[in-house]
């Protein structure tokens, strides 16, 4: 990260924000109308990530640090430092303004939490299931937000993977479960086999 946003940062933290807010490291965009918190650790390419789906014509709501508060339907909305509204660093491109690069129907002010995409470095040793998403829980003012886990590498297309995660829990959400159906799909053929 450089010099700037960490500068940046520490005075986005030190303005006046709303007392019963917590900053997250993190991207938070708007995915097909959901609020979509993208975290990782730093280097595993999240704001490039972001870049990708905000040309696809997503929306950037926070970068790096995101501002998050509990609403009165205890649930949480994020939205951007007031110093960093609009803003994103990119390694080798510094730190751009995404409005004036995109348009103002590239931003949003803020969103309700829907999912969290957590970008993890592929590692061939260690077993990543190929039938279905690995789902674990983001915990934030003692809220639960489903939480997706995404291995990446350079040979992945990680804006794609993250549109089709956000899609598929959709369908989960609706009672869509591919898994299920394909189980239901089988143990009726192989009934009818016997």
């Amino acid at each position: 990260m450089m010099y700037l946003s960490k500068f940046l940062n520490l005075i986005s933290l030190k303005s006046k924000e709303p007392e019963a807010s917590s900053h997250t490291h993190g991207v938070f965009v708007e995915i097909n109308g959901k609020g979509i918190l993208i975290i990782g650790k730093s280097g595993v390419g999240k704001s490039e990530v972001a870049l990708d789906l905000i040309y696809k014509g997503h929306k950037l709501i926070a970068d790096d640090s995101v501002s998050f508060s509990k609403s009165n339907q205890n649930t949480l909305v994020g939205k951007a430092p007031s110093l960093l509204k609009n803003l994103m660093e990119v390694r080798g491109l510094g730190i751009i303004d995404i409005k004036k690069l995109f348009g103002r129907k590239s931003v949003i002010a803020e969103k309700k939490l829907f999912l969290v995409i957590k970008l993890k470095a592929f590692q061939k040793d260690i077993d990543c299931s190929k039938l279905e998403m690995t789902m674990n829980t983001f915990k934030l003012y003692d809220i639960s937000i489903p939480q997706i886990e995404i291995p990446v590498n350079q040979t992945r297309h990680t804006s794609l993977l993250i549109e089709t995660a956000v899609r598929n829990y959709i369908l989960l959400q609706k009672g869509s479960n591919t898994i299920n159906n394909l189980s239901e799909k089988l143990n009726l053929q192989l009934s009818l086999d016997h």
